[in-house]
């Protein structure tokens, strides 16, 4: 009897040794709140929040924030299928319809070909029942994805002035480019014409397999291929910060290409805001995405959604553009110089 007592505790302590494995414990970075936290590896569902509050009882400070330093255990990423399963999205191989971006600005006219041979996955960030970081103003809350898919619509429109073949992935029917200060909110956005998935983790492999099902296609096509998604950060609000970037540590191209927007927004901002400085950085994340698309990827973050100067260069649609524009020298010249990689 003791022996199948001592039997039982071993497996006991082996199965709570496996579970203890299982759980990845990741440390907040500076300016992290819960919520940043959880999106930068991938969690990012209301579910998750309190679910993470509850595994890490008794490791936050007083007023309930992450303390640097001190590791975190994560919740799991959602497994399993949505109740009913969307359908594939599609995409045509020539590109996204310009009528996308609205009545306004639908007439591309090519001003060069500094991009022809090259092709673009754009991504704008959450979607669906996901609005992402949001963000008060008043009596308005503003909502992340929003912006998100602004940034987007304004930069694949800029690439195919270039002659780029541009792939817009997440869409929102009816919704072109917006010159609004507070954009309105939906959640009808959807992954190449398919809805977006409730569970989280479907969701990112919807977008996932989007875009890796379009790269098989066009690898052989087109001489350089990026995936690039756009996301706002969501910080402490004392916390301004620049344009960063994300990229796998097992992609180069996608690194180099991470470098070199880098450095023409810095070389931007020593034009137009001289003095100021510039904190923008790069560096390489294990975020779902990034580990499973195919096409070098990179995750680009424009600003704090609750600091109030970030938000300021983030509602104003001139800004937005100009974020757009410079992004665009950068990848002009990375296709310049990396058209073959």
């Amino acid at each position: 009897m003791k022996q199948n007592f001592r039997y039982i505790i071993t497996a006991l302590f082996f199965v709570s040794a496996l579970i203890a494995t299982a759980q990845e414990r990741v440390q907040p970075i500076e300016g992290d709140g819960v919520y940043s936290l959880l999106r930068r590896h991938g969690r990012a569902v209301p579910g998750d929040v309190r679910e993470f509050r509850e595994l890490n009882q008794g490791r936050f400070n007083a007023r309930g924030q992450l303390i640097l330093g001190r590791y975190y255990i994560l919740p799991p990423l959602r497994e399993g299928g949505a109740a009913t399963t969307p359908a594939a999205p599609t995409a045509s191989g020539r590109g996204t319809n310009p009528a996308i971006f609205g009545t306004r600005f639908q007439n591309i006219t090519r001003t060069s070909d500094n991009l022809v041979g090259a092709a673009f996955y754009i991504i704008a960030g959450h979607g669906g029942p996901d609005p992402g970081a949001i963000t008060r103003i008043g009596n308005r809350t503003l909502h992340e994805v929003e912006y998100n898919y602004d940034f987007a619509l304004r930069l694949a429109r800029n690439l195919m002035m270039h002659g780029a073949t541009v792939h817009i992935i997440i869409q929102t029917p009816n919704v072109g480019i917006r010159d609004d200060r507070y954009l309105s909110n939906h959640r009808t956005q959807t992954t190449l014409g398919a809805p977006i998935p409730r569970r989280q983790l479907d969701r990112l492999r919807q977008r996932v397999d989007a875009v890796n099902r379009l790269y098989q296609t066009e690898r052989q096509r087109y001489t350089y291929i990026r995936a690039i998604e756009i996301h706002i950060d969501s910080r402490n609000p004392r916390q301004q910060i620049d344009l960063f970037m994300y990229y796998h540590s097992d992609e180069p191209r996608a690194r180099r290409t991470a470098s070199t927007l880098l450095r023409e927004m810095e070389r931007q901002y020593r034009i137009h805001q001289p003095g100021r400085g510039f904190s923008g950085h790069i560096s390489h994340r294990g975020l779902y995405i990034l580990r499973h698309m195919n096409p070098p990827t990179i995750m680009i973050e424009v600003g704090n959604f609750q600091n109030a100067r970030d938000r300021e260069r983030i509602l104003n649609h001139n800004n937005r553009q100009a974020v757009a524009n410079w992004l665009t020298n950068g990848l002009i010249e990375d296709f310049r110089n990396h058209r073959n990689q």
